[in-house]
C-alpha cells in the first residue's frame, strides 16, 4: 500500500489542490490529512479543503483534526465516501487499520482550539483498541514525547506522554504525526517510525510503502 502523508495545511487551497496532484502522480492508494486543515477557520472552510484533496487524488483520503481546526470537524460526518473522519475512531482499507486521534495535549499558551489533558487523551485512545489492533498505522496531530520530531525550535518537547504509551504497548507500523513544524522529520521509537512530514502549507509531505508489517518512509515535496 502506498500512503501520501500530509498535515499542516492551515487553510492553504493551493496546497490542497497540490496534495491532490502529487497523490495522483505517485500513485497513491491512500492520503492521510493530520490535522490543521485550517488555520482557526470554519467547518465550511475546512470541507472545501478536504474536497479539493478528495477530487484532485481521487482515492480515500482519511483525516483526523489539529488543534487550530474547529471543534465542529471532530464529529464531522463527510458527505463523500471517499472522506472519512479517523478522529476516535479506526477504518480498515486492504489489510491495515488505520487509527486516528486529533487536535493536541494542552498548548504552553492554551489558546488554540481543539486540547486535550494527557487524561483526555489516553481516554480516547484507549476507547478505540476494542479487542487489539494488528497490522494497524497510527494518524495522530500531536507526536508522541521524547522524539525529535516533537521538538519545537525552542527546544520544548510538545510531544504526548499518553501517545507515546499507546504506540510502545500496541506497536503500530507507522506513526503519522505533524503540530509541530520545525521538527520535520523520521523518528524512531522502538521499531516503529515515527513520521512528522512537515507543513504540506509549505509544500512538504511524506511518501510511505506499506509491505506486510514494515513502512518505507521518505520525506517529500508536493
Amino acid at each position: 500500500m502506498k500512503i501520501l502523508q500530509v498535515s499542516d495545511i492551515h487553510g492553504s487551497s493551493r496546497s490542497a489542490v497540490m496534495v491532490g496532484r502529487r497523490a495522483k502522480e505517485v500513485g497513491a492508494d491512500v492520503v492521510l490529512t493530520v490535522g490543521d486543515i485550517t488555520n482557526f477557520g470554519s467547518l465550511e472552510e475546512a470541507e472545501k479543503i478536504l474536497s479539493a484533496i478528495v477530487e484532485g487524488a481521487r482515492v480515500p483520503v482519511l483525516f483526523v483534526p489539529g488543534n487550530c481546526d474547529p471543534p465542529q470537524l471532530l464529529s464531522y460526518s463527510p458527505r463523500s465516501q471517499n472522506l472519512v473522519n479517523i478522529h476516535a475512531k479506526k477504518t480498515q482499507i486492504s489489510e491495515y487499520t488505520f487509527v486516528g486521534v486529533g487536535g493536541s495535549k494542552t498548548t504552553p499558551h492554551r489558546g488554540t482550539w481543539i486540547e486535550f489533558s494527557e487524561e483526555e487523551l489516553e481516554e480516547i485512545l484507549t476507547g478505540i483498541v476494542g479487542g487489539g489492533l494488528v497490522d494497524w498505522v497510527l494518524v495522530s496531530h500531536n507526536p508522541p514525547t521524547g522524539v525529535e520530531v516533537s521538538r519545537a525550535g525552542s527546544g520544548v518537547d510538545l510531544g504526548s506522554v499518553s501517545i507515546r504509551r499507546f504506540i510502545e504497548r500496541y506497536k503500530p507500523i507507522v506513526v503519522c504525526c505533524g503540530h509541530v513544524h520545525e521538527a520535520r522529520g523520521i523518528s524512531q521509537l522502538g521499531e516503529t517510525p515515527v513520521v512528522n512530514a512537515g507543513p504540506a502549507k509549505e509544500g512538504y509531505c511524506a511518501l510511505i510503502e506499506l509491505h506486510e508489517r514494515h513502512a518505507h518512509v521518505h520525506l517529500d515535496t508536493l
